[in-house]
């Protein structure tokens, strides 16, 4: 065989090993995402699944007899439940995100009122943490989305913000205009635009080691920097 021809021989059968080993650690990265994954959801499942049964233990024994006590922990039933419910929601779309499958109903949205719905959505837990929400939004700014779920991805967002900013400390959510942006509310055909949402909050970024592992499925970083 032509020495030309086992060179080109040489050269396929190299990419075709490089192929395969990246190919190979793609699939330990999966699973090691999955294994975090499996990890994440036991753990997060496992808080108000116990917050759940101690309060139904209590009403059951009779460990709680006044009303306003009753009444509390009725409450904090319900609230944990609805937190259940959330983090179902949450595995159904990222089961639906994995498949391809999750389709978005695009409409003109004014991201004022996205904003303020998010806002008024975690307000609750804002106030228990003494954490105050400030921000600034153009309710000109209109753009093409699935307001449904331009709400949850923003709602999340506060929500994290407010878990980790300090008692006490301020979370900012702003909207930037983009290039494109349509002002007023646009007539029936326009063209998509584009703006910029961003939530701030006090607790010092997310740490250098964690950034490149900011998108992996299921990774949650040790803690944030602090402040300062």
């Amino acid at each position: 065989m032509p020495t030309a021809e086992l060179a080109a021989l040489a050269r396929t059968l190299d990419a075709t090993h490089v192929r395969l080993v990246a190919a190979r650690d793609r699939e330990h990265a999966l699973e090691a995402s999955r294994r975090e994954l499996v990890a994440w959801i036991s753990h997060d499942l496992r808080t108000p699944l116990a917050g759940i049964r101690a309060t139904a233990e209590a009403l059951a024994d009779g460990l709680v007899t006044d009303a306003a006590t009753t009444a509390r922990y009725h409450r904090q039933m319900l609230a944990d439940a609805e937190r259940l419910t959330g983090m179902v929601d949450d595995l159904f779309e990222l089961a639906r995100l994995q498949a391809g499958a999750l389709e978005l109903t695009l409409e003109k949205v004014c991201l004022a009122d996205v904003v303020s719905d998010a806002v008024a959505a975690v307000d609750p837990i804002a106030r228990a943490k003494g954490v105050t929400i400030t921000g600034s939004t153009d309710e000109a700014v209109y753009v093409d989305a699935d307001p449904a779920q331009v709400s949850r991805v923003l709602t999340n967002l506060l929500v994290n913000a407010i878990r980790h900013t300090p008692d006490d400390g301020t979370v900012e959510v702003f909207v930037e205009r983009a290039a494109g942006a349509a002002t007023g509310r646009p007539a029936s055909g326009t063209a998509g635009s584009q703006a910029i949402v961003a939530v701030a909050d006090r607790c010092g970024g997310i740490s250098a080691e964690d950034l490149p592992r900011l998108f992996d499925l299921g990774f949650r970083g040790a803690g944030r920097q602090d402040p300062g």
